[in-house]
């Protein structure tokens, strides 16, 4: 029985400590992780992905306390693909305004949705500041030369207690380092070799300028904070599926993926959920 004690005790002990990393990495604001916390945040890539969805609606939610129903709700970059159907955003109580900088990507969107053309880093119109609850973009923010000036404008945009949420990959994980140091003619073909659904019609591959794309509260918060936001988080994420066909550098990459996480090297996440309330 003793030995069978002694065997548990690590276990216990590694869930422990993980579970206060996550407390950690969710404690700069209780009222921005909430919709974290109940879809159980675990700092993996795959909770990223599988939870965006879900963190967006939890958001929305969050803010129906302190905004008017339904909630306004912009999307940057969502273009002909935006992240809810005319029928979810209805269902959710959502009014959705979908935003890019490109026309013929609006108008390849569903007619039901707001559409609003400007770039997120450049002028926006005196008369839409204010008129937004939540703001959400979906790997957008890397592609943004100006990330200061989007985040200003973002909070200019919404309405006071609304909220503003980033889904992007981060510097300095090694696909993302590759892909901002090497030239777009070398990097497009491998990415295409890798993700054949990345082509150049409809899932095109953008300039990346990883401007703020960081999970480091230090380097980025206050940043946020000088843009006009009140409260801030950064859920930080690991790993990723880029060497997945590569054999011995996939394993190594996994392992120090794993450590990283352990030790919480936000060097070298992957992808961030970067939040902000005005």
């Amino acid at each position: 029985m003793d030995c069978a004690n002694n065997l548990s005790r690590p276990n216990q002990r590694d869930e422990a400590e993980r579970r206060a990393r996550i407390e950690r990495r969710l404690s700069s604001s209780r009222f921005l992780s909430e919709p974290l916390r109940r879809l159980n945040y675990d700092g993996t890539e795959a909770w990223a992905w599988e939870n965006y969805r879900a963190t967006v609606l939890g958001i929305v939610q969050v803010c129906r306390n302190e905004a008017r129903d339904p909630v306004r709700v912009l999307e940057v970059g969502g273009g002909r693909r935006p992240l809810f159907t005319p029928a979810e955003a209805a269902a959710a109580g959502i009014a959705m305004t979908v935003n890019d900088v490109d026309a013929r990507e609006l108008s390849l969107g569903p007619a039901e949705f707001g559409k609003a053309r400007f770039d997120i880093a450049g002028e926006v119109s005196p008369t839409m500041h204010g008129a937004f609850d939540v703001i959400v973009s979906h790997f957008v923010m890397e592609h943004v030369c100006n990330a200061r000036r989007a985040w200003s404008n973002m909070a200019a945009l919404l309405a006071p207690l609304g909220v503003a949420m980033a889904f992007h990959p981060t510097l300095y994980a090694p696909p993302f380092l590759i892909n901002f140091f090497l030239p777009d003619s070398l990097t497009a073909p491998l990415l295409r070799l890798f993700f054949p659904v990345r082509h150049d019609g409809g899932y095109p591959k953008f300039p990346a300028w990883y401007d703020m794309c960081r999970s480091n509260p230090a380097a980025v918060e206050p940043i946020l904070k000088a843009c006009g936001f009140r409260e801030t988080l950064i859920a930080p994420f690991w790993g990723h599926s880029y060497f997945q066909s590569i054999p011995g550098l996939r394993e190594i990459d996994a392992a120090v993926q794993r450590i990283a996480e352990a030790r919480d090297w936000r060097g070298l996440t992957t992808y961030a959920y970067t939040l902000a309330r005005r």
